[in-house]
């Protein structure tokens, strides 16, 4: 169930976050906004201060303080792990191709919702969903 309320969630929030005169859509953005430039400043921080640098190094550091061959295997792969993220960085380009993948998946989702608000007006799937309801409702009242 968490994957399709996800997926929901995600779709209603791309289509309310593209009407252009809706007050949910300028709270969306805003939000939206504050958190990608939070993670832009996080990112800034890092490379200003070298974060994640200085963390490898402590732990590099720490690592060659003891000596053996747990030491020696856990150095040799955490070098290895560094050298293909980096190298798949500068490849791939991490950031650039995530953000891409986002926008298109809000776009995407921001069209579903529409064909479904559409698809709704046409043929009353809601109306129809709450006649049955209220028919339901009724029929237990009767019961009881």
């Amino acid at each position: 169930g968490g994957f399709w309320i996800g997926a929901a969630g995600f779709v209603a929030t791309s289509y309310l976050a593209k009407k252009e005169d809706d007050d949910v859509s300028a709270v969306l953005k805003g939000v939206s906004s504050a958190s990608l430039e939070a993670l832009n400043f996080v990112d800034y921080l890092n490379q200003k201060y070298e974060v994640s640098g200085k963390v490898g190094a402590a732990l590099s550091d720490a690592l060659d303080s003891t000596e053996g061959e747990t030491s020696s295997s856990v150095k040799s792969t955490l070098g290895t792990v560094n050298g293909a993220i980096d190298s798949f960085d500068k490849d791939i380009g991490i950031r650039e191709t995530l953000g891409g993948l986002v926008l298109a998946g809000s776009d995407l989702a921001n069209q579903l919702a529409t064909k479904v608000v559409e698809l709704n007006k046409e043929y009353k799937v809601t109306d129809q969903i709450q006649s049955k309801i209220d028919e339901a409702v009724d029929k237990s009242k009767s019961k009881a």
